[in-house]
C-alpha cells in the first residue's frame, strides 16, 4: 500500500514537474505534446502525458525494463476526460476507473536508447485514428512540447 501510494506520488510529481525532472528517465516530444516514461509496473510501461490539468496515461504491456530491440507493444490510453465516452471502463490514473479509454499501439523506430517511435490508437475499441502519434526523443534539449493536448481536437 506505502509502495503504491509513493508511486502515485510520483507520477503527480512528474507531470506537475514536467520534462525538466531528474526522475524522468525518457522523454519524448510529439505531434501531441511531451510523453514521459513515468513508471513501470511489473512487466507494463506507464507513460504520462498532457498537461497537469488534464493528464492522460498510457498503458504499455511487455516494455518495462527492455531498452534496446524494442519492439511493437500493445496497451491503452486513459483519461478523465476526452472527447468520446465508453461504455466499459479501465484503470486510468492512479488505477482509478475511468470511461475514457482507447486502444494504444507503439513501435519504436530504432534499436537504441534513445528510440523514435509512432502509435496508432483509438477511442474505446473502435476502428485507429487516421492521425499518428509520433515521437522523437527530447536529449540534450527542454523537452518543450509542439502542440498542447488540450488544443488538439482529434487526439486521446
Amino acid at each position: 500500500m506505502k509502495n503504491r501510494l509513493l508511486k502515485s506520488l510520483g507520477l503527480a510529481a512528474l507531470l506537475a514537474a514536467g520534462a525538466n525532472s531528474a526522475g524522468a528517465d525518457e522523454v519524448w516530444n510529439s505531434n501531441v505534446g511531451r510523453i514521459i516514461y513515468a513508471d513501470e509496473i511489473g512487466p507494463t510501461t506507464v507513460f504520462a502525458y498532457g498537461p497537469q490539468e488534464d493528464p492522460g496515461v498510457v498503458y504499455l504491456l511487455g516494455l518495462a525494463k527492455v531498452y534496446q530491440n524494442r519492439d511493437v507493444y500493445d496497451g491503452y490510453w486513459a483519461k478523465n476526460k476526452s472527447k468520446v465516452e465508453c461504455k466499459s471502463e479501465r484503470p486510468g490514473i492512479y488505477g482509478k476507473m475511468t470511461k475514457y479509454w482507447g486502444r494504444f499501439q507503439i513501435k519504436f523506430l530504432d534499436n537504441n536508447f534513445p528510440s523514435r517511435w509512432e502509435a496508432i490508437w483509438s477511442y474505446c475499441d473502435g476502428p485507429a485514428e487516421k492521425v499518428k502519434i509520433e515521437a522523437t526523443p527530447a536529449v540534450g534539449e527542454a523537452a518543450v512540447p509542439k502542440n498542447d493536448l488540450t488544443r488538439q481536437s482529434r487526439t486521446p
